[in-house]
């Protein structure tokens, strides 16, 4: 008999393996599908991989529930995630405790740039293949329309916070970050029905954040939240841009999970621009041409051409 919850793990793939003797037949064919070749599944929609499994679309999603998933788009990105994970591991031999689960003590310089290039690179592929558009339509509509916008983060998250703020202020949004959490218990008694709080936490269990998110729903104020799926961040947001944690957050501080959220940052920042038109435009570039005025001249150019040679 098919359970009708699971409690998901970080790895779908270890959640499909222990609950293959459980599931239905035809959820079954899915399932040996998926473990067959979990890089193929992952190219594949909802139509493509019913067929390829020979089973119906509805079997698909019954599927992805039975395994702990809300959905196949759920489903999609928790598959994109263990893929990233997998790469990860056969681009290193080891990682270093605290520092980095990329590199080895004893890489030279050129070896540990590739490597966290890589799996930048990784984490960033694997965000795109997984994005929910629906979600990210819902919250570019919230900030788009919001009169204010609080951006909080704590940690290292303090300074995505501080790049939401200032990727909307560059729009004409009235956007302010803060990282202390006492002066942003303050600023969001000042925020209502219409603003927005967006809050950014890797691992969605961040006391201070979680507070402020709850306080937010509870006067009326949206939440966005950019953190991971199945986080208590996650379930109490208005809206959530789902992102997994690249590395192991107990033991490393985020990597590529930081840039995947300021490219996140850059999607939201952007599609909101665009939902704006021209008064954004227009305010871009003011902001532009005030920045402009601040700065120094260039320097000259180098001159490519040979000093011609001294008269004997």
């Amino acid at each position: 008999m098919t359970p009708a919850v699971n409690t998901p793990s970080v790895d779908i793939l270890d959640d499909i393996r222990r609950l293959r003797s459980e599931l239905k037949r035809s959820e079954a064919q899915i399932a040996d599908l998926v473990l067959a070749d979990p890089r193929r599944v992952l190219n594949l929609n909802v139509t493509s991989l019913a067929q390829a499994a020979a089973v119906s679309e509805a079997t698909v999603v019954r599927f992805c529930r039975s395994v702990g998933c809300a959905g196949f788009p759920d489903f999609k990105l928790r598959l994109a995630e263990c893929q990233a994970r997998d790469q990860l591991r056969d681009q290193v031999r080891g990682g270093t405790p605290y520092v980095s689960q990329d590199v080895a003590a004893d890489d030279s310089v050129g070896t540990l740039a590739r490597k966290i290039f890589s799996s930048s690179a990784a984490a960033l592929t694997a965000a795109s293949a997984t994005l929910d558009e629906a979600a990210l339509d819902r919250a570019i509509a919230l900030l788009a329309a919001a009169p204010r916008v609080l951006c909080v983060g704590t940690g290292g998250s303090s300074a995505l916070a501080q790049d939401a703020a200032h990727k909307l202020l560059r729009f004409g949004a009235d956007a302010q970050p803060c990282a202390d959490p006492v002066l942003a218990r303050m600023l969001l008694v000042n925020l209502g029905v219409g603003d927005v709080l967006l809050a950014l936490s890797n691992t969605g269990r961040s006391g201070t954040i979680n507070e402020l998110a709850a306080a937010a729903r509870a006067q009326g104020t949206a939440v966005v939240a950019i953190t991971a799926p199945h986080s208590p961040l996650a379930a109490m947001a208005s809206v959530t841009i789902a992102s997994q944690p690249v590395e192991d957050t107990e033991m490393y501080t985020p990597m590529a999970s930081r840039l995947v959220h300021l490219t996140l940052i850059d999607v939201l920042s952007t599609g909101v621009a665009l939902r704006l038109g021209d008064p954004a435009v227009r305010h871009l570039a003011r902001v532009k041409g005030a920045i402009n005025a601040g700065r120094l001249p260039p320097l000259p150019k180098p001159s490519l051409t040979k000093p011609p040679l001294p008269k004997p």
